[in-house]
């Protein structure tokens, strides 16, 4: 079976209740996101991401509009994991990294007709000698269902996210950018490739389709994200430091 492996996942797999059982997971998990410049959000996310980070969009490789944070400004830095680990404990944690090792995916193949979403693990952060997920008689632990709860939760605002950036994408709101940056001492840099909302073909929409905005939160979560673009400026400080 031909698993996706999302950014930072090293080799995905299945997770198999028999295979796994008495293994846990790496107690240093957010290593795998430490040369990650940008990381996943849903929508859910924006209130808290927006205080902390840069929000912007990308495309992947369906052409879908997507929403990430950015946390670096070089390809292959995140500038908020240290060299333990650990995340800045004085900013907010993405679900993306919290839920790891465990993700989706949905595999219409023989032997799942019916697209149903499968839970695959990046099997390389599971180990021995931590709380286990699976007991030995092959009942979940405690540490398993708090992890089947955060992946219940990303997969329903995932899907809620999705249909936020259709409707952005259908009302012709996105427009590329480049945020290009001149720190002193150090040559320039451009993080390339983004989309953000342009707030001037907002205003221009019919009120009753702005009403809708209004109505659905997405209007809420536009200027989140619009006002989360101030956050480059403390990007830059963070990378000059």
């Amino acid at each position: 079976m031909d698993i996706p492996q999302p950014p930072g996942y090293g080799s995905a797999v299945p997770f198999d209740k028999d295979k796994h059982r008495r293994l846990g997971v790496a107690t240093r998990r957010a290593l795998f996101a430490r040369r990650l410049n940008f990381i996943y959000v849903t929508t859910a996310e924006f209130p808290r991401a927006s205080r902390d980070y840069p929000i912007a969009f990308v495309r992947d490789g369906l052409g879908v509009a997507v929403p990430i944070i950015i946390t670096g400004l070089d390809s292959a830095t995140n500038l908020f994991i240290d060299e333990a680990g650990t995340w800045s404990a004085n900013h907010y944690c993405p679900a993306y990294v919290r839920r790891y090792p465990f993700f989706t995916v949905t595999l219409e193949n023989a032997g799942n007709p019916a697209g149903e979403a499968l839970i695959c693990v990046d099997e390389g952060a599971l180990v021995g000698g931590v709380d286990n997920l699976i007991d030995a008689s092959g009942q979940p632990t405690a540490a398993w269902r708090e992890f089947e709860v955060l992946i219940t939760e990303m997969d329903r605002e995932q899907r809620a996210t999705e249909r936020f950036c259709q409707s952005i994408d259908e009302l012709d709101l996105f427009e590329p950018f480049d945020a290009d940056f001149h720190p002193r001492g150090k040559r320039p840099v451009r993080v390339g490739g983004l989309l953000r909302v342009n707030e001037q073909r907002l205003l221009k929409l019919e009120e009753s389709v702005q009403v809708s905005l209004l109505r659905d939160g997405h209007l809420a979560r536009i200027y989140a994200h619009l006002l989360s673009l101030e956050n480059f400026n403390r990007l830059l400080d963070r990378y000059v430091d």
